[in-house]
C-alpha cells in the first residue's frame, strides 16, 4: 500500500490524491493480500471497505491486544501489516474504498478505490 501522506496543502496515499475516475488496484476475487500501510507525520485510522481483516504487525512487532480480531479499521501510528481477503465482488461501476477515516483527511484526498474480479 505503500505510505498515508500529507503535503501540498492536500492528503494522499502511495502519493496519489483521491480521483473518483482512477482505480488504485484490482484485486482478485478470493484472493487473501498482505497490505503494508504507512502513515508519516501523525497516526490515521485506515479503513478498507468490503472487506474484514486481521492486524499481522504493528510497528513491526505484533498487534496491541485491541487488534488481534478481525477489523475493517486500523489506527496506523507509524506501520501497520494487514491480511485481506477479498470474497465481495467490486466493479469499476461501483468499486470499494479504502481511505482515512478522519473525515477532514479523505476529503482533502486521501483515499482511494479498488475492483474485485
Amino acid at each position: 500500500m505503500g505510505g498515508m501522506m500529507m503535503g501540498g496543502g492536500g492528503f494522499s496515499i502511495n502519493g496519489h490524491p483521491y480521483d473518483m475516475d482512477r482505480i488504485n488496484f484490482e484485486v482478485a476475487q478470493g484472493t487473501v493480500e498482505r497490505w503494508q500501510i504507512r502513515s508519516s507525520m501523525v497516526a490515521h485510522p485506515f479503513h478498507v471497505h468490503g472487506v474484514r481483516f486481521r492486524v499481522v504487525t504493528e510497528n513491526g512487532g505484533p498487534p496491541r491486544p485491541e487488534n488481534t480480531g478481525w477489523k475493517d479499521t486500523v489506527l496506523v501510528p507509524r506501520e501497520a501489516e494487514i491480511l485481506a481477503r477479498f470474497d465481495q465482488p467490486a466493479s469499476r461501476e461501483t468499486p470499494f474504498m479504502f481511505h482515512c477515516h478522519i473525515l477532514e483527511h479523505e476529503d482533502a484526498g486521501m483515499m482511494g478505490q479498488f475492483t474485485v474480479t
